[in-house]
């Protein structure tokens, strides 16, 4: 086992993609990397156990070794998926993703519960008549209801419905009103929150050893693999730590639902 704690002052940020995320190790990636280059010998298959944003599954392809992304949230998957199965070019998606950047805005399940209005007499302020903040503007979360709607009218392939959805997670992190989780929200409308949610293709890597998704607990995990990178979820169920008590389920809730679009209670 070994374990990283490099300084991070000359590190050079990675070229992956993700949205903002808890503990993420976009800064250190180039220290992993090069740990792994230097003390662990001839590796070829990669498991990135818990791989969150898959922002360091995304580097290890890039550095071409064959990685496996395991996470048990479905958005996860949803990045994975995007990031390491993708084999079709920008272009490929680039007509879908500027028709969906033309949809006229619906009234759906998020606007419902997750969008804010922004009136003139409270001045920027983001709580509502029901008393309570939200983390995006409803022009927003209407854009986003009618794009969720779309996406499976577009295609029925699971990677190219993943890119899609990637392209959605990373344009509505782009414009939210929180402080990057989904357990608070700010009172005060953020700067961005103003901005209309747009749509890209995502960076796409399409070099590389082929890579594999999976959804399952680490214990659960029967192939072997020339090394594992772990990096669990951290938190504490201490009752005296309660704001250290972090579940990462409940912390980033809302891309589960983008990518279910499934409208839960």
């Amino acid at each position: 086992m070994i374990l990283i704690n490099y300084p991070l002052h000359d590190a050079e940020e990675s070229m992956t993609e993700g949205i903002r995320y808890s503990g993420s190790k976009k800064i250190i990636i180039p220290r992993i990397l090069e740990m792994v280059q230097k003390h662990c010998g001839d590796v070829n298959t990669i498991l990135d156990a818990c791989a969150g944003t898959t922002r360091v599954s995304q580097a290890f392809r890039q550095a071409g070794y064959a990685v496996t992304a395991n996470d048990l949230a479905v958005y996860s998957q949803v990045f994975g998926r995007c990031y390491l199965m993708n084999d079709k070019s920008a272009s490929h998606y680039e007509g879908w993703i500027r028709h969906l950047n033309n949809l006229n805005g619906i009234n759906g399940w998020f606007s419902k519960h997750y969008g804010g209005l922004v009136t003139t007499h409270k001045d920027g302020n983001a709580v509502q008549e029901d008393g309570k903040k939200r983390p995006w503007q409803k022009h927003n979360t209407r854009k986003l209801d009618a794009i969720l709607n779309e996406i499976p009218n577009l295609t029925e392939d699971e990677v190219e419905r993943s890119v899609l959805l990637t392209s959605t997670m990373l344009a509505m992190d782009k414009v939210d009103n929180t402080m990057g989780h989904q357990v608070a929200y700010l009172k005060q409308w953020s700067k961005r929150s103003y901005t209309q949610m747009k749509l890209s293709v995502p960076q796409l890597i399409l070099e590389g050893k082929p890579c594999s998704v999976s959804n399952k607990s680490i214990f659960d995990i029967d192939k072997e693999y020339d090394l594992v990178y772990l990096d669990p979820p951290y938190g504490t169920n201490n009752q005296k730590t309660k704001t250290t008590r972090v579940r990462y389920r409940s912390y980033y809730h809302l891309w589960t639902t983008v990518c279910q679009n499934d409208a839960p209670t």
